[in-house]
Formats: structure tokens, C-alpha cells, sequence
């Protein structure tokens, strides 16, 4: 270590007193990355350098032996390991400490952020360097007062709990950024949780802490490492928290096992007969009782960074052995969603193959990037293809394309975000001839839905299973499954629905108890029939209505119907669409 006189340190700036104040620096090394295992200090003050060697990663040094001064400017500079001069400084971070006060300064990020993953709230990781004041405020020596600060590049902002605690020890602490209250914590082994802000319950990360062997007054709790190696530039630096003493050692706590975890909703389209009903598990673990075709589950958590081993077993199984067919999938991402849906048949020589050459047998298709929420007040759709035997398809309506020339297991990348209304969604060919349209209600408080293609496109060819449906799956587990169908040829898209609407009168609309519903009779002979279909389908009245004066008219009671949201469905007598209409029932 090179270290200048305080003598000459105090000559250069004209302060030789007796009374000079110094300040206290700890420096934290917390940079993964892999060009800086170590790096040299360069610290420079009223034109004095001292260097500090080789602080290597996840450990600190308190700079005792260099003079720092306060209310004059500290200029860090770091360079690489086994640096020569300043010449090899990559980076320089300027501050001026207050007399008598402690700090912490700590380099984070990466030299080249182009080969790591970005920050998921948008704040820059090039390398730097974060310096702040770290107050004891702890009057109390039996408990230690805990600062966190959140280094991990590719973490999002999260809260920290101590596990048991009844309130939040910091809050919305985003990359770089640090509580400014301490959390004040007893002094024995304590479980901290990094968890999504605002929801305890879904944890990002855990780590274990001996705050007792610890003992010390002040302890700077600091995030490092990585979230997801493979995103950054294959790193095994994988999540840590750094517990910096007052005397600059620092105590590594690894991640603990199992507390990363993922996000997935199960989806069942498998349409073999054999697999109807089927239990699932999913990491030896029941994840789904008795799920049957063309149903699903919510989102539920799923442990990260490991390969996931998805079972299946008759249903009302009783255990894991009972499975009779097991996949493994490469293990998820942590703090992602996804969607795994089944697909496929048992027995591929017992059913139709597919037309362009796919594998049919039971798959897994894991879709990344899943929505618990649309983003917006607009309800985000996405779509896929899981008809063994059916050709490309494409699923769109009159103003969207949710899927274009989709091969069977292949799910549209993003999702659409639509105006929350009723519309008609429609399978195509790869000519662009309909083949089928399904009316679906697609309001909802940013709602997350998805919009599949399921059954077979010829029962017959495959031991009778179910008919192709278009069906819709929301992030809630909730599905749809028994839409309106439309033939082609008719009136059925929003905007023509909309130009035939003119004229509807339905009213009151919120209503509670009686629905009256007016519509020009459009030169029809026959009577139209209704429909009131809830969010699933499920058609809740039906009926005809009346001719007369040019209009066909009905009036309904609705007062033993749940409050919530209805589509009105009407059609002609020969099965065309004529219009819908958004219905609320409140009480």
C-alpha cells in the first residue's frame, strides 16, 4: 500500500492545526464485473493521491490508511487490479465529506453494459460509483440499525422484509437506491426477504443473516451479484447480500435455496380422450387436482434457476409415483411469468397426424413474458394454435390480428391490447377463408387473457375427441369455453356490429332487475333470439323476442342473476350474429 505523509497532505492545503477533522470512508467493491475480480483505489485529495491495492469483490476496505479530510473535495478513482498508475483509471467518482461522519462508498455496475442485461426500471449499470453519509442513529447496543442499498444491476425495485416483522424495513429500493432509516433488528439469525413492492407474499430473494456473530452497531446490508446469469454475459455471480461491518469486513450471505422463484399458470389443452381429467405435478409436488381439458389454473410459484419436472397422473391421484408420464423443462427464469401449456396426445399412432409434419405426442410449451395484468386499461390478448391435426391458422378480428399463420403449439410473442368490448374472434385459414368465429366478451379491469385454439379440426379422425373451439383463458385460471359460434357469412365484427347497433335501445343498462331491449327488425321475418352470456360463457337466459312496429322487442327479469358483466347476444333466425351489447347487473 502507498500511502502520503499527513504532513504533507496538511502543508499543501494550509491546514496544520492541531484541530483538522478527518471522515470516515468505507469503500465496497461490488462491481461483477469479470475484468474487475480486484481493483486498485486511487484516492485524491487537495492534490494529494494515495493508493489503495487489490479490494477484491464483495469485500471493503475502510481506507484507515489514507488521510481523509472533511469540507474538502475526495475524488475515487478505480482501476483494475495490479494497476501502475492513474494512467489505468476507469473511472473517477467525486464527493466532499462532512467532518467527523461516516460513509460509504460503493462501486457497482459493469464497463460494457451492452453484454449484460438491462435494468428492468430503466436505470443505467455502466460502472460507477455511489457515496452517501451512513448515520448511526442505534442508541440501543443490544440491536444492530440495518441500511440496505439494492447493487444488483438486473434486480427491479423491491421492498425488504425481516421475516416475522410486522412493517416493511425499506421500501421500494430500486437499483441504487438505500433506505434512509435504519431498520432497527435484534441481534440473532434473522431471514431477510426481497420481495415485489407492495406484496410481501412474492419473494424475489432471501438470504439468511447472524446478526448476533455480526455484533456490530451499524451494518450496511448491500444486494449483490445477478438475478439471471444466463442474461448476463453467462456470469456465476449469482445473488448475494453483503453485510459491511463498521470495521469494514464484510460477511457474505448466499442466496438461500429455493427463495428465487417464477410465476406460471397451467394450462390443460391436451384433447386425447385418456387425458380428460388428469392431476399434475410439478416438482413432486400436487400443482393441480383433477385439471381437465380446456381448464386451467392461476399463476402460482414455481422455484427458479432448477430444472422444473412436470408430471401427470390419473386424476385423484395420491401421490407422485401415481404419475404416468413425466417432462422436464429447463429451469425458468426468476421473478418472470409464464405460461406452460399441454398439449398433444398419448398415443400418436391412434389419432390423425399433423399436416405439416409437427410432433403430436404430449408436449410442454413454456411461453415466457406472461401477463397477470394488462399493462393498461386496454385488455391484452394473446394467442395460440393447439390443434394437433389442423393446418397454419391465423386468429384475428375485424381491427386485430392476434395470431397470423400460427403452426400448431406456436403462441403469438406479444400480446394485443384491445379496447375492452364484445367482439368476434375468427379462425383462418392460411388463404384467409373463415373457418369459425367465437364471440367472446373481452371487458375486464386490465385484463390478461389468452386466446387458444384448442379440440381437433376432425373428430372423427381422432377416437371422437373435441371439436376445435376457440377458447379464452384468463390470468385468474378462469376459461371460457363455451363462446357463441358464428358460421361465415354474416354481420359479425365490432364495427359492423356498431353500425347495426344503431338504433338498439337497451336500458336501464346498469340494471338490477328488469331489462327492456328494442331493435330495428332490419326486414326480418322471423324472430331474433337472445342470448345474456356471462365472461365464461355460460349463458345465463335465452330466449325470442316479440315482432312489432317495425322492431323486435323483449323484456327480461335479471333480478336472480349475479351482478357483473354480461354480453347480450342476439342472432337471426338462421344463426348470423346480428349484434351484441354490454350488459352490467348491479344491486
Amino acid at each position: 500500500m502507498i500511502r502520503s505523509t499527513l504532513l504533507i497532505a496538511l502543508a499543501l492545503v494550509g491546514m496544520v492545526s492541531a484541530s483538522a477533522q478527518t471522515s470516515f470512508v468505507t469503500f465496497l467493491h461490488n462491481s461483477p464485473d469479470p475484468e474487475l475480480r480486484t481493483v486498485d483505489i486511487y484516492i485524491t485529495q487537495a492534490g494529494v493521491t494515495s493508493k489503495v491495492e487489490d479490494v477484491a469483490f464483495q469485500s471493503a476496505d475502510n481506507l484507515n490508511s489514507v488521510a481523509i479530510f472533511g469540507d474538502i473535495e475526495l475524488v475515487i478513482g478505480v482501476a483494475p487490479g495490479s494497476s501502475v498508475s492513474m494512467s489505468e483509471v476507469v473511472l473517477e467518482h467525486a464527493f466532499t465529506p462532512a467532518p467527523d461522519m461516516g460513509y460509504m462508498a460503493i462501486v457497482h455496475g459493469v464497463a460494457d453494459p451492452s453484454k449484460y442485461a438491462s435494468n428492468p426500471d430503466g436505470k443505467a449499470t455502466k460502472l460507477a460509483v455511489t457515496s452517501y453519509a451512513v448515520e448511526n442513529t442505534n442508541t440501543d447496543p443490544t440491536k444492530t440499525a440495518v441500511f440496505f442499498f439494492q447493487g444488483a444491476s438486473d434486480l427491479e425495485k423491491c421492498d425488504f422484509w425481516i421475516r416475522g416483522g410486522a412493517k416493511v424495513a425499506a421500501a421500494n429500493i430500486a437499483y441504487t437506491d438505500r433506505n434512509t432509516a435504519a431498520a432497527v433488528v435484534e441481534r440473532k439469525v434473522l431471514t431477510i426477504d426481497c420481495t415485489k413492492p407492495g406484496d410481501k407474499s412474492k419473494v424475489l430473494a432471501s438470504f439468511s443473516v447472524d446478526f448476533g456473530t455480526l455484533a456490530s452497531s451499524v451494518v450496511v446490508c448491500a444486494v449483490s451479484g445477478f438475478k439471471t446469469l444466463e442474461d448476463n454475459n453467462k456470469s456465476t455471480d449469482t445473488l448475494a447480500l453483503l453485510s459491511v461491518l463498521e470495521d469494514g469486513r464484510v460477511v457474505r450471505s448466499p442466496l438461500m435455496a429455493g427463495s428465487q422463484t417464477s410465476r406460471v399458470q397451467l394450462v390443460h389443452a391436451a384433447a386425447d380422450p385418456a387425458l380428460t381429467q388428469v392431476d399434475v405435478y410439478v416438482n413432486g409436488v400436487k400443482a393441480a387436482d383433477n385439471l381437465a381439458f380446456r381448464r386451467a389454473t392461476g399463476f402460482v410459484p414455481v422455484i427458479a434457476n432448477s430444472p422444473v419436472v412436470v408430471g401427470f397422473a390419473p386424476a385423484a391421484s395420491n401421490a407422485y409415483k401415481d404419475t404416468l408420464l413425466t417432462i422436464t423443462l429447463d429451469p425458468l427464469r426468476p421473478s418472470r411469468a409464464y405460461t406452460i401449456i399441454a398439449s398433444g396426445v398419448a398415443d400418436t399412432s391412434k389419432f390423425a397426424k399433423n399436416p405439416t409434419g409437427l410432433y403430436t405426442g404430449v408436449r410442454l410449451t413454456v411461453v415466457d413474458g406472461a401477463l397477470e395484468q394488462s399493462p393498461s386499461s386496454k385488455t391484452a390478448v394473446r394467442a395460440g394454435h393447439f390443434v394437433t391435426d389442423a393446418p397454419v391458422v391465423s386468429i384475428k378480428s375485424t381491427s386485430n390480428t392476434y395470431a397470423s399463420n400460427a403452426k400448431y403449439a406456436d403462441v403469438n410473442p406479444a400480446y394485443t391490447e384491445v379496447e375492452p368490448a364484445t367482439d368476434t374472434l375468427w379462425l383462418t385459414d392460411s388463404d384467409g377463408n373463415k373457418i369459425k368465429g367465437y364471440v367472446f366478451d373481452l371487458r375486464g379491469t386490465n385484463r390478461a387473457t389468452l386466446a387458444l385454439a384448442t379440440g381437433f379440426l376432425n373428430p372423427a379422425a381422432n377416437n371422437s375427441g373435441a371439436a376445435l373451439k376457440l377458447i379464452l383463458v384468463d390470468a385468474n385460471g378462469t376459461v371460457n369455453a363455451s363462446p357463441i359460434e358464428v358460421e361465415p357469412g354474416g354481420n359479425t365484427s365490432v364495427q359492423e356490429d356498431a353500425l347495426i347497433a344503431q338504433g338498439w335501445v337497451v336500458g336501464p343498462n346498469p340494471v338490477s332487475n328488469e331489462l327492456s331491449v328494442s331493435i330495428p327488425a332490419l326486414d326480418q321475418t322471423s324472430p331474433f333470439t337472445y342470448a345474456l352470456v356471462s365472461t365464461t360463457g355460460q349463458r345465463m337466459l335465452a330466449g325470442s323476442f316479440e315482432q312489432a312496429y317495425g322492431k323486435q322487442a323483449l323484456s327480461v327479469n335479471v333480478a336472480q342473476i349475479p351482478q357483473g358483466s354480461y354480453s347480450l347476444v342476439v342472432t337471426s333466425s338462421n344463426g348470423n350474429l346480428i349484434g351484441t351489447w354490454g350488459v352490467t347487473i348491479t344491486r
